[in-house]
Protein backbone atom coordinates (compact mmCIF):
# COMPACT_ATOMS: atom_id res chain seq x y z
CA UNK A 1 0.00 0.00 0.00
CA UNK A 2 0.88 2.87 -0.86
CA UNK A 3 2.62 5.99 1.83
CA UNK A 4 -0.73 8.15 2.41
CA UNK A 5 1.79 11.09 2.92
CA UNK A 6 2.51 10.83 -0.71
CA UNK A 7 -1.28 10.41 -1.89
CA UNK A 8 -2.38 14.03 -3.74
CA UNK A 9 -5.45 14.40 -1.78
CA UNK A 10 -3.37 13.86 1.45
CA UNK A 11 -0.70 16.42 -0.25
CA UNK A 12 -3.79 19.23 -0.44
CA UNK A 13 -5.47 18.17 2.75
CA UNK A 14 -1.73 18.61 4.54
CA UNK A 15 -1.06 21.98 2.49
CA UNK A 16 -4.47 23.32 3.92
CA UNK A 17 -3.32 24.06 7.11
CA UNK A 18 -0.09 25.49 5.83
CA UNK A 19 1.39 28.39 7.21
CA UNK A 20 0.25 31.47 5.28
CA UNK A 21 -3.05 29.60 3.66
CA UNK A 22 -4.78 29.28 6.64
CA UNK A 23 -8.10 27.31 5.30
CA UNK A 24 -8.71 25.68 8.99
CA UNK A 25 -8.25 29.44 10.84
CA UNK A 26 -11.70 29.79 10.62
CA UNK A 27 -12.85 26.52 11.84
CA UNK A 28 -10.37 26.59 14.43
CA UNK A 29 -12.09 29.83 15.80
CA UNK A 30 -15.30 28.47 15.50
CA UNK A 31 -14.45 25.32 17.52
CA UNK A 32 -12.41 27.69 20.45
CA UNK A 33 -15.43 29.91 20.70
CA UNK A 34 -18.80 27.17 20.12
CA UNK A 35 -17.23 24.27 21.62
CA UNK A 36 -14.71 25.83 24.24
CA UNK A 37 -11.78 24.21 23.13
CA UNK A 38 -8.10 25.56 23.36
CA UNK A 39 -6.48 25.73 20.47
CA UNK A 40 -4.26 22.98 21.15
CA UNK A 41 -7.13 20.51 21.26
CA UNK A 42 -8.51 22.38 18.12
CA UNK A 43 -5.76 21.41 16.35
CA UNK A 44 -5.57 17.61 17.14
CA UNK A 45 -9.14 17.96 16.47
CA UNK A 46 -8.88 19.84 13.26
CA UNK A 47 -6.13 16.83 12.27
CA UNK A 48 -8.01 14.32 13.19
CA UNK A 49 -11.01 15.85 10.38
CA UNK A 50 -8.61 16.18 8.01
CA UNK A 51 -8.03 12.16 8.71
CA UNK A 52 -11.54 11.51 8.35
CA UNK A 53 -11.74 13.24 5.50
CA UNK A 54 -9.12 11.41 3.71
CA UNK A 55 -10.71 8.16 4.88
CA UNK A 56 -14.09 9.10 3.24
CA UNK A 57 -12.50 9.65 0.17
CA UNK A 58 -9.87 6.70 0.09
CA UNK A 59 -11.40 4.13 2.52
CA UNK A 60 -13.90 2.22 -0.01
CA UNK A 61 -16.42 2.11 2.13
CA UNK A 62 -18.69 4.14 4.57
CA UNK A 63 -16.62 5.88 7.12
CA UNK A 64 -17.92 7.32 10.36
CA UNK A 65 -16.30 10.25 12.68
CA UNK A 66 -16.18 10.34 16.32
CA UNK A 67 -18.04 12.94 17.99
CA UNK A 68 -15.78 16.14 18.00
CA UNK A 69 -14.94 15.32 14.28
CA UNK A 70 -18.32 15.51 13.11
CA UNK A 71 -18.86 18.31 14.87
CA UNK A 72 -15.56 20.14 13.27
CA UNK A 73 -17.34 18.62 10.36
CA UNK A 74 -20.18 20.83 10.91
CA UNK A 75 -18.93 23.49 11.84
CA UNK A 76 -16.52 23.86 8.83
CA UNK A 77 -20.20 23.20 6.29
CA UNK A 78 -21.56 26.23 8.08
CA UNK A 79 -18.46 28.73 7.06
CA UNK A 80 -19.75 27.22 3.46
CA UNK A 81 -17.71 29.49 1.51
CA UNK A 82 -14.33 28.50 3.00
CA UNK A 83 -15.44 24.60 3.01
CA UNK A 84 -16.46 24.66 -1.17
CA UNK A 85 -13.91 26.74 -2.15
CA UNK A 86 -10.97 24.37 -0.07
CA UNK A 87 -12.61 20.69 -0.33
CA UNK A 88 -15.62 20.91 -2.49
CA UNK A 89 -14.15 20.12 -5.51
CA UNK A 90 -12.35 16.82 -3.68
CA UNK A 91 -14.66 15.81 -0.98
CA UNK A 92 -17.48 13.41 -2.48
CA UNK A 93 -18.83 12.31 1.42
CA UNK A 94 -21.69 14.22 2.62
CA UNK A 95 -23.60 14.12 6.10
CA UNK A 96 -26.78 12.50 5.97
CA UNK A 97 -29.00 15.17 4.70
CA UNK A 98 -32.31 12.85 4.29
CA UNK A 99 -31.85 11.25 8.27
CA UNK A 100 -31.20 8.02 8.64
CA UNK A 101 -33.84 5.14 8.69
CA UNK A 102 -33.91 2.26 11.58
CA UNK A 103 -31.65 -0.06 9.09
CA UNK A 104 -29.05 2.58 8.84
CA UNK A 105 -28.60 3.01 12.47
CA UNK A 106 -28.13 -0.77 12.93
CA UNK A 107 -25.69 -0.50 10.40
CA UNK A 108 -23.36 2.05 12.13
CA UNK A 109 -21.89 -0.38 14.49
CA UNK A 110 -20.21 -2.27 11.60
CA UNK A 111 -19.09 1.40 9.54
CA UNK A 112 -17.69 2.03 12.98
CA UNK A 113 -15.45 -0.98 13.16
CA UNK A 114 -14.42 -0.70 9.59
CA UNK A 115 -13.89 3.57 9.99
CA UNK A 116 -11.36 1.98 13.10
CA UNK A 117 -9.69 -0.30 10.94
CA UNK A 118 -9.35 1.86 8.03
CA UNK A 119 -7.68 4.39 10.18
CA UNK A 120 -5.18 1.69 11.75
CA UNK A 121 -4.66 0.27 7.93
CA UNK A 122 -3.89 3.78 6.26
CA UNK A 123 -2.23 5.79 8.77
CA UNK A 124 -0.29 2.81 11.08
CA UNK A 125 -1.53 3.72 14.18
CA UNK A 126 -5.13 3.76 16.24
CA UNK A 127 -6.93 6.76 16.43
CA UNK A 128 -6.40 8.87 19.39
CA UNK A 129 -9.22 7.70 21.70
CA UNK A 130 -9.83 10.96 23.36
CA UNK A 131 -11.06 12.28 20.05
CA UNK A 132 -12.48 8.98 18.73
CA UNK A 133 -13.52 7.84 21.69
CA UNK A 134 -16.24 5.16 21.77
CA UNK A 135 -18.06 5.33 18.55
CA UNK A 136 -21.56 5.74 17.10
CA UNK A 137 -21.97 2.12 18.40
CA UNK A 138 -22.07 3.27 22.10
CA UNK A 139 -24.46 6.09 22.15
CA UNK A 140 -27.33 6.63 20.71
CA UNK A 141 -27.17 8.46 17.37
CA UNK A 142 -30.24 10.51 17.86
CA UNK A 143 -28.59 12.16 20.98
CA UNK A 144 -25.26 12.57 19.24
CA UNK A 145 -26.70 14.26 16.86
CA UNK A 146 -28.74 16.79 18.97
CA UNK A 147 -25.45 17.36 20.82
CA UNK A 148 -23.63 18.31 18.12
CA UNK A 149 -26.38 20.72 16.97
CA UNK A 150 -26.52 22.33 20.41
CA UNK A 151 -23.01 22.43 20.35
CA UNK A 152 -22.79 23.93 16.27
CA UNK A 153 -25.61 26.40 17.58
CA UNK A 154 -24.05 27.44 20.70
CA UNK A 155 -26.58 26.09 23.17
CA UNK A 156 -24.67 23.06 24.63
Amino acid sequence: MMDYRLDPLWLKLNLMNADGLQAFAPLMEMMQKQMGQNSEMAQRVIEEYRKFLFLAMRAGHQVIPPGPVNDAWMMHLQNAQNYWENLGSMITERPAAQGMDAKQFSNMADAWKMTLESYEKIFGMKPPMDIWGQGPAAENPWMQAMNSWKKMFGMG
